[in-house]
């Protein structure tokens, strides 16, 4: 199922990742839905998990992840109101049972987080849905990828698109590495995208130059909220200029075919130069190159074709300026 649902044609698919941010507030997270609505956007993306298939109690991440996890019925009422909010409700799931929910939601795609991508079951089961899949690739080896592409290829291989990451919260500037992401596309002949840590929108904006069709961005309405991603989250003026400038990146990529566009052909015969007479001449005199110059407009004969007038005799006296025109010329 290719996704077209997914991928506006004015832009990037430009995720507000709210994860966690709510702090298991559903009202909260409701709230940063409408939030994200109001600056532009358009897609809101969440985390759904167990914690009994997600983190070991004994671990200090559960004391972490543990209050930040909304119930299955919450996130049914959550998907219920992006829906009716005119939001795109999508959510990553960290175990079997949730991706399971996610599709009793209708989710239009999967998301799959970085730290699973050697998690090859759920990348199976995932898979076999039949959905389009958003997989991450921060931390990993070309051989992770590898892995994790053959995994869900030979387990239905729906729509795959790569989201280039870096797995830091933030990522620091100079280990974003947008340079993988061309090399993402030709390795593997899939959509990529851009699941962006680094501090506010610039680094995203880059990405969308490279053409990614996806950005991924941590979004809050408050940077001071405890928990989650909050102090590293884009702001909703943030993820306005995000949204709004990555449209007019996608639209400047326009088309790799080098000719001169609609806008252009009209300016070029002003823009351009045509051969001129350098002095007066009289009826019957030969040209010679340096009775030529290059004067615009460009609606005479143009100057890369010198050789064809040299040595030709002009049909009647011109005055110096005269752009030369084939009918100036003797046959």
């Amino acid at each position: 199922m290719r996704s077209e649902r997914l991928f506006p044609q004015d832009g990037p698919l430009v995720i507000a990742e709210i994860g966690g941010n709510h702090g298991g507030s559903l009202d909260l997270a409701k709230g940063m839905v409408d939030a994200a609505l109001a600056a532009g956007g358009r897609v809101v993306k969440f985390q759904t998990y167990r914690m009994e298939a997600f983190v070991a109690p004994d671990q200090p991440a559960y004391g972490e992840f543990a209050p930040e996890a909304l119930s299955y019925d919450q996130f049914r009422e959550l998907s219920a109101y992006c829906h009716q909010r005119g939001a795109v409700f999508l959510s990553t799931p960290f175990d079997l049972e949730s991706a399971d929910l996610l599709e009793e939601l209708d989710v239009p795609a999967f998301k799959i987080a970085s730290g699973d991508l050697t998690f090859l079951s759920l990348l199976e089961h995932v898979a076999k849905k039949g959905r389009p899949i958003l997989l991450s690739t921060g931390g990993a080896q070309w051989e992770d990828i590898d892995r994790a592409v053959e995994a869900i290829r030979s387990s239905g291989d729906p729509a795959l698109t790569l989201l280039h990451c870096t797995a830091a919260y933030p990522a620091p500037d100079a280990e974003a590495n947008l340079r993988i992401i061309p090399s993402l596309k030709e390795r593997y002949g899939v959509d990529v995208g851009f699941s962006d840590h680094t501090l506010g929108v610039d680094v995203a904006l880059a990405a969308v130059g490279l053409g990614v069709t996806v950005v991924e961005k941590h979004f809050t309405t408050d940077q001071g909220l405890p928990g989650g991603d909050n102090e590293m989250s884009i702001l909703p003026h943030e993820l306005k200029r995000l949204v709004e400038a990555s449209r007019r990146i996608w639209l400047a990529l326009g088309s790799d075919h080098r000719e001169p566009t609609k806008s252009e052909r009209q300016l070029l015969p002003n823009l351009r130069r045509s051969l001129a007479l350098g002095r007066d001449m009289a009826k019957g005199q030969e040209i010679r190159a340096v009775d030529l110059t290059a004067l615009r407009p460009g609606t005479g004969i143009p100057p890369y074709q010198i050789d064809s007038l040299v040595g030709r005799r002009l049909s009647r006296g011109l005055p110096a300026f005269h752009l030369v025109q084939s009918e100036d010329l003797e046959p």
